[in-house]
C-alpha cells in the first residue's frame, strides 16, 4: 500500500479539456499573424514581470466553453452549431 500512495503522489496534476473534431478555418492574413504574435509577446512580458494570474481550472473551463460556444455559432458547420443550440 505504501508503494501505491508514493506512486500516486508522483503523478502530475491533470485537467480536463474538450476535444473537438477537425474544422476548416481561414488562414491568418499577414496583419492577423502580426497581431497574434504581438499579443503573445505582450502576454510573455506580463508573465516575466510577475503580472500573470494563477491557473484556475474552473475559470479556464468556463472561459473555454464560452469562447467555443461563440465560435461554434459562427461556423458554417451545422453539426458544430447544433452542439450549442441543444438540437
Amino acid at each position: 500500500m505504501a508503494n501505491k500512495a508514493a506512486a500516486k503522489q508522483k503523478r502530475r496534476r491533470t485537467t480536463m479539456v474538450p476535444v473537438t473534431t477537425m474544422e476548416e478555418i481561414p488562414v491568418l492574413s499577414e496583419k492577423e499573424r502580426a497581431e497574434l504574435l504581438d499579443s503573445l509577446k505582450r502576454a510573455e512580458a506580463r508573465v516575466r514581470s510577475g503580472k500573470a494570474i494563477d491557473y484556475d481550472p474552473k475559470t479556464f473551463k468556463d472561459r473555454l466553453v464560452r469562447i467555443q460556444g461563440a465560435l461554434c455559432l459562427t461556423l458554417p458547420s451545422r453539426r458544430a452549431q447544433h452542439l450549442f443550440k441543444g438540437d
